[in-house]
């Protein structure tokens, strides 16, 4: 469970850093599994990264991570008890640089109308990662409007620079992490990652807040069109915790609410 100073924590600055949530021993048979998804499908180099969707969907032991006491809870506490699954990804990469940029670009006015359905992404890197070797960094804030907007020419045109600096200049917090701690964001938080290496590996859960209107279920299928179609093994579980995360997203599909 988190705090009320956690709480307060994500919400101020759209993120939150769980240090050491998993012990050694759980994030050797974490990454063991991982590597037996990655070897099985073999997901093909886009762009400089391999990535795997409906990834904690195909091991068992990845799965237990939707439930996992120290994630959970949390996802509960932050976007309420009736929040549903969005999608799971192992991600490979070898890019040095990934500029700035929001996952949910509510600053464009064509999306402005979804800045209400909170969305949240869990990462797990499976190595120790820095400042100078690809750590996730991040603006405090910058999920909120107008802060967000504000933003936006950094990823629109960021060869102008639009605030006077390189990219890799930018004001950020720096997220260095060592096997075992959790990352959790807000979608409209922006960003980046500079100097990182061949092969960064990492483990990313998406949760989003229950969607109550047509507009929440456009905003789902914009970003991640096979949302509504949750893996099988996911519809059949034999938690109903988990049941429960992805029935109203297949009973939705046809752009209802509810």
């Amino acid at each position: 469970m988190l705090t009320p100073q956690q709480l307060a924590y994500f919400d101020t600055f759209g993120f939150l850093m769980l240090r050491q949530a998993f012990s050694a021993e759980e994030m050797a048979a974490m990454t063991a599994a991982a590597e037996a998804v990655w070897q099985e499908h073999k997901p093909p180099l886009l762009h400089g990264e391999r990535r795997q969707g409906y990834f904690v969907e195909s091991h068992p032991s990845l799965s237990r991570l939707l439930t996992d006491e120290r994630i959970y809870p949390a996802i509960a506490q932050l976007l309420g008890p009736d929040f549903v699954w969005a999608g799971s990804e192992g991600n490979i990469s070898g890019r040095g640089e990934i500029g700035w940029h929001a996952d949910r670009k509510y600053y464009k006015p064509e999306e402005a109308q979804w800045v209400d359905f909170v969305q949240i992404k869990v990462m797990m890197y499976l190595e120790a990662v820095t400042r100078d070797s690809g750590c996730l960094r991040v603006i405090p804030g910058s999920h909120k409007m107008p802060y967000h907007k504000h933003l936006g020419p950094q990823e629109i045109e960021p060869e102008a620079r639009p605030f006077g600096l390189a990219p890799e200049e930018i004001p950020c917090v720096y997220l260095e992490s060592e096997p075992g701690d959790v990352i959790l964001f807000n979608h409209m938080m922006w960003h980046s990652q500079f100097g990182g290496g061949d092969g960064r590996r990492y483990i990313a859960l998406k949760f989003t807040a229950r969607p109550t209107s047509a507009h929440h279920l456009a905003s789902l299928e914009l970003y991640n069109k096979t949302v509504f179609e949750p893996h099988e093994t996911f519809l059949n579980h034999e938690d109903p915790r988990v049941r429960a995360m992805v029935e109203p997203l297949v009973r939705n599909a046809d752009g209802g609410s509810g």
